[in-house]
């Protein structure tokens, strides 16, 4: 009955773009407004209100400038433009779940780079190693990347997280066996000054020990430059435009192998690839609520479906990410200092290049920035539905040219003065963001020097015309960071019980230049060792 409710709710929506009623992709509109969390409850009232006053003209104009209108209809064009069948997304292992009376080593919990890299490094210590992951395991090879199907079956909530505060944000998270890596373009971005004396100043690493390092995580990973001749039409308006503006524009490379397969070395190629290899012991689909230590052991309290689990080992690695591993240890009395983090806000513009350049998720790895470092420039998510879907975002919904010559582009600030928060409601860690003033002209600015950039060159249109587009962010990090939290030494250990362990992003002590994660994998691979040997 309620769905049957809430189907009629956002029926007018689906007839407003355009599309025909399908009960199958309507229950998963439903099934992902469903995973907005308290946002839910404001959609489902405005949407009330919309059945109501919608028959009036000026009502219906006014609702359809609104960014809650806006955001409705980009899920229902992301799910009527997909294709819905996930037959082919079938687990890559099954779980070798063992008797969980067994003592372990070191149980792992998560297994994005941060996971990955430890469990590989405790079992070529000779440990006993159980991975713990709250997502299931996929064959990358069965999912395509960036997909709808992606969404729904390898991202927290489905992709769909807020961080509330004074400019609200989507933000994504990877929930999967291998963590972000899967879902993610594979970028490498190197630390580089003046970010990166500043993190090894916080994080006392030396500059030869950081470049000895990074040198290995490259060459596990693959880190490599596309094939020449690779995504020229989708690159070339950021080429010129960025010649034309005096910016910066470079290829970036990649974790992945061109010859003589193309294979993106994600944490299943590479480090869970070795570590199984090893002995590796794999749980899926198991999510950790609190970790209970005693003189002997730690109790690792998890849930799997309706079933408690209990599992135990002499020292426990938390990978459960910025927000999952701190709602752990709050959980379990360990965190005591407030929560903060950092991200990276993006914003989004979208391009019309006025001939087919677009045949579906490509990835050309060129970026461009500012001489000054402030903002950084770079192709977006631009398979059909998400370029349609950015539009709907951008309120563009008529007349909409073909999806082949739409180009979807982001601007990405590295923040000065603001910050986010991590609120306790009830065990439930809810994420605020503060934008500052000065910080808010930043994006704005950076968002315009985008859209000139784009301008400069010969594509037909650039949308939004004029304004900014709404933030999100896939770059949240530093809720533990090393240095500046009283509850984290500077290995990543709980100061409460050495035994326990960070290791991912919630430890960065500063925010790099760019996608985090290569330097999240590097800064946590010297840790991981270095905590190995405080345990011999």
């Amino acid at each position: 009955m309620k769905s049957k409710i809430k189907f009629k709710l956002i029926h007018y929506v689906i007839k407003d773009l355009g599309y025909q009623l399908d009960k199958k992709k309507c229950l998963l509109t439903l099934e992902r407004i469903k995973q907005t969390g308290i946002l839910k409850y404001v959609l489902y009232l405005y949407l009330i209100f919309g059945n109501i006053f919608n028959r009036t003209v000026l009502f219906s104009n006014l609702y359809k400038k609104l960014i809650l209108y806006k955001f409705l209809a980009g899920v229902v064009i992301l799910v009527f433009e997909s294709d819905t069948n996930f037959e082919d997304t079938t687990p890559n292992f099954k779980d070798n779940m063992t008797d969980i009376s067994e003592m372990y080593d070191t149980i792992v919990i998560g297994s994005g780079p941060g996971g990955a890299i430890a469990a590989l490094r405790l079992i070529e210590n000779n440990e006993k190693v159980l991975i713990v992951e709250a997502g299931n395991a996929y064959d990358p090879d069965k999912i395509e990347h960036h997909s709808l199907a992606q969404t729904n079956l390898q991202f927290y909530k489905q992709g769909m997280n807020f961080c509330y505060g004074n400019i609200p944000m989507l933000f994504a998270e990877g929930s999967t066996y291998g963590g972000g890596s899967e879902v993610n373009s594979g970028l490498y971005f190197k630390l580089t000054e003046p970010y990166k004396s500043k993190l090894l100043k916080k994080s006392n690493i030396t500059h030869e020990e950081w470049n000895s390092v990074e040198k290995k995580v490259e060459k596990l990973i693959s880190v490599q430059i596309a094939p020449e001749g690779s995504f020229n039409g989708l690159k070339s308006a950021l080429i010129s435009g960025s010649k034309n503006l005096g910016l910066i524009c470079e290829e970036i490379p990649r974790w992945r192998e061109y010859s003589p397969v193309e294979e993106h070395k994600s944490m299943q190629a590479s480090y869970l690839k070795h570590a199984e290899e090893l002995g590796l012991e794999i749980v899926t689909q198991t999510e950790v609520v609190k970790l209970e230590p005693s003189d002997e052991f730690i109790t690792v309290v998890s849930q799997k479906g309706n079933k408690v689990l209990n599992y135990r080992s002499k020292k426990i690695v938390l990978s459960a990410g910025t927000i999952g591993t701190p709602k752990i240890l709050k959980n379990s009395g360990l965190l005591k200092d407030s929560i903060k983090f950092d991200f990276h806000p993006m914003t989004r513009c979208v391009v019309d290049y006025g001939s087919n350049v677009n045949h579906g998720d490509l990835f050309p790895p060129y970026q461009s920035w500012t001489n000054d470092n402030r903002f950084k420039f770079g192709y977006s998510v631009s398979t059909f539905p998400f370029v349609k879907a950015t539009l709907a975002s951008l309120g563009k919904f008529d007349n909409i040219p073909n999806p082949s010559q739409l180009v979807s582009y982001f601007s990405s600030t590295v923040l000065d003065n603001s910050y986010g928060r991590l609120l306790n409601f009830n065990g439930t860690l809810i994420p605020f963001a503060y934008i500052s003033k000065k910080d808010r002209e930043k994006i704005k600015e950076g968002f315009e020097i985008l859209k000139n950039l784009l301008r400069s060159t010969s594509v037909n249109k650039v949308w939004p015309e004029k304004g900014l587009s709404p933030m999100t962010t896939v770059h949240i990090f530093g809720s533990l960071p090393i240095g500046d939290n009283k509850d984290i030494g500077l290995n990543g250990e709980v100061l409460k019980d050495t035994r326990i362990k960070v290791s991912d992003a919630s430890i960065m002590p500063t925010a790099p230049w760019g996608n985090p994660q290569a330097v999240m994998m590097v800064l946590n691979e010297i840790l991981m060792n270095r905590w190995i040997d405080l345990n011999k």
